[in-house]
């Protein structure tokens, strides 16, 4: 795996990872899951090609976007959580109210789980994410009828528009439970649905490992899934910075999620 330094944003010093694993399937991730794991644990994360098409999932990114532009979005704060166990837009704006104490960020959520209507035709990427999620944590595949009562599958998709979108570096802790620690990885993974040079310019996902910054989107394109240890420092830096940030045209960065939340508080 070969390296290059840079600076970053904020001065500190940048390290691009230029590596992608190739895998055709959720079988394949599952045989090879302990080498995952093992550089997941060494790097912070690893890119995955193969398991989903890249210009399938950019066709129904015109979708998100068209949804995340014409619906009402949801305020940052004080949505319960069965507001969003449905089709919806949401707001993450800020760093000090509810959920977002401590973590600033800026970027939409357009919510889309498999119980509701699959109004972008994403619902089989969601499948394909979920079966991805529990062949890395070594379990039987968790669809919403498999998980407790107060659980559900939290399909998503976060837009980090241009004009500064960001999120600031944080270690994961909703979820915690989701994908229990393995050789010293909390894994996580997120499927990229843009990709830097085609839908932004600037910015995007890092993760920081032995006082360094590292880009995880080095070289990566829409349809590849990133890998991640939750555990480990990461973030999302300022996406187009350069840009006036347009709320009536939200693009820029776009990732799809499963994670297994709660229904209640």
């Amino acid at each position: 795996m070969t390296m290059t330094m840079m600076a970053g944003q904020d001065g500190r010093e940048e390290v691009t990872v230029p590596a992608v694993l190739e895998l055709g399937s959720a079988a394949q991730v599952r045989a090879h899951r302990a080498e995952i794991v093992q550089q997941v644990g060494r790097s912070g994360f690893v890119a995955i090609r193969g398991l989903f098409d890249r210009d399938s999932v950019r066709a129904k990114l015109r979708s998100v976007y068209g949804f995340a532009n014409t619906a009402p979005r949801l305020p940052s704060a004080g949505v319960s959580p069965e507001a969003v166990q449905q089709n919806v837009v949401k707001w993450s704006i800020g760093g000090h109210s509810t959920t977002q104490s401590g973590l600033p960020r800026m970027m939409t959520t357009v919510y889309n789980p498999l119980f509701a209507d699959d109004l972008h035709g994403l619902h089989g990427d969601f499948r394909k994410i979920i079966e991805i999620r529990d062949a890395l944590a070594d379990r039987d595949v968790l669809t919403d009828e498999k998980l407790a009562p107060d659980r559900w599958n939290g399909c998503r998709v976060q837009i980090y528009p241009a004009g500064g979108g960001f999120m600031g570096a944080h270690l994961d802790s909703r979820g915690v439970g989701n994908l229990p620690r393995s050789s010293g990885a909390f894994i996580q993974l997120l499927l990229l649905l843009t990709e830097r040079g085609t839908d932004y310019h600037a910015g995007g996902a890092f993760v920081e490992c032995e006082g360094k910054r590292i880009d995880s989107e080095a070289g990566t394109r829409s349809g590849d899934i990133v890998v991640y240890d939750g555990a480990t420092v990461h973030g999302v830096s300022d996406i187009d910075p350069t840009l006036a940030f347009n709320a009536a045209d939200l693009r820029g960065r776009a990732v799809a999620l499963a994670t297994i939340y709660d229904k209640q508080p």
